[in-house]
């Protein structure tokens, strides 16, 4: 006999995507146009980049603080070497944000500190260091703006960074979908015990994830950085909370082992929404923080396993 069809968290998260969308242009019908939609799937390719990377620590059951730092750092590093580098600076500074996230895995996963304060002081560190390598925003050298293409340019009717955002959401698929890696993420977020006294190399899977954590906020960074032309040490400070966003309203759950990137994918497309319909239908800013705090707390409401949480602190 077959299964009974059962309403998923991400069921919900569609539903409320396509009620957004209706709502937003039945509020002002320019929001459905060609070019407020280019300018949602822009802002939606930072979010699913930095998303991706939460959602990999999220599904082990703890969390990353540190990419809005990480953001920074790489958008301030980016600036920086784009003149005397080119090209290579791409790589530079995705190595940086790599690694960064690495050190986080090794922090929370040798030491056992628990990821909410490791990645709480890496936040501090990495601002830190962005402030000493330039505290004045950094523009792009004149000669970097073809460089800067890569990321801007687009292949015909298409944006380049929806290209780069595509690229991305299939590395992240593929690893949850078809690796050790992914299933050791997925079965630790859901039952970490059980998994360690079956084998698995806990360790390492979510020390690996932090490093794929580090690695979107890096995409992330240089995206962001790319569009606006200049990099400083608060760039990304406000992608803490919207990457955290992106993961909760898409319909994975902060406890860890439910959910993933298709699921982070829904979260960005939502939140690329709300943010520009907001704005579009005339909202104060301070009000958008406040729709978007109660937006989270429904969406952890719906998704929290309080089964695995014997004790709410």
């Amino acid at each position: 006999m077959r299964a009974a069809w059962r309403i998923q968290p991400i069921h919900i998260s569609l539903a409320m995507f396509l009620a957004l969308v209706a709502g937003f242009t039945i509020g002002d019908p320019s929001f459905l146009s060609l070019y407020n939609a280019v300018t949602i799937l822009n802002s939606v390719a930072i979010l699913l980049a930095v998303g991706l990377g939460q959602v990999c620590v999220i599904l082990t059951g703890g969390i990353d603080l540190s990419v809005g730092s990480i953001m920074s750092l790489v958008s301030v590093v980016f600036m920086m070497t784009l003149g005397p580098l080119g090209a290579w600076s791409y790589l530079v500074v995705l190595a940086i944000g790599t690694a960064a996230g690495f050190l986080n895995g090794l922090i929370v996963s040798r030491l056992r500190i628990p990821s909410f304060i490791a990645t709480l002081g890496m936040q501090g560190v990495l601002v830190s260091v962005a402030y000493l390598l330039s505290a004045q925003p950094l523009s792009a050298p004149d000669t970097a703006y073809g460089i800067l293409e890569l990321v801007n340019g687009k292949l015909g009717p298409v944006q380049a960074v929806w290209l780069i955002a595509v690229a991305v959401f299939l590395v992240f698929y593929l690893m949850q979908r078809y690796t050790a890696l992914g299933r050791t993420i997925l079965y630790m977020g859901a039952n970490e015990r059980m998994s360690y006294l079956s084998g698995l190399p806990i360790d390492r899977a979510r020390t690996l994830a932090f490093a794929f954590s580090g690695f979107g906020a890096a995409v992330a960074g240089i995206i962001l950085s790319s569009t606006l032309y200049s990099g400083y040490p608060t760039i990304g400070a406000v992608y803490v909370l919207n990457s955290i966003a992106v993961v909760v309203v898409g319909g994975t759950a902060m406890t860890g082992g439910s959910g993933g990137v298709v699921n982070t994918l829904v979260g960005a497309l939502i939140m690329g929404v709300i943010n520009n319909g907001l704005t579009v239908v005339g909202i104060d800013v301070y009000a958008q923080q406040v729709f978007l705090g109660v937006l989270i707390i429904i969406a952890v409401a719906v998704t929290f396993d309080r089964k695995k949480v014997a004790i709410i602190k």
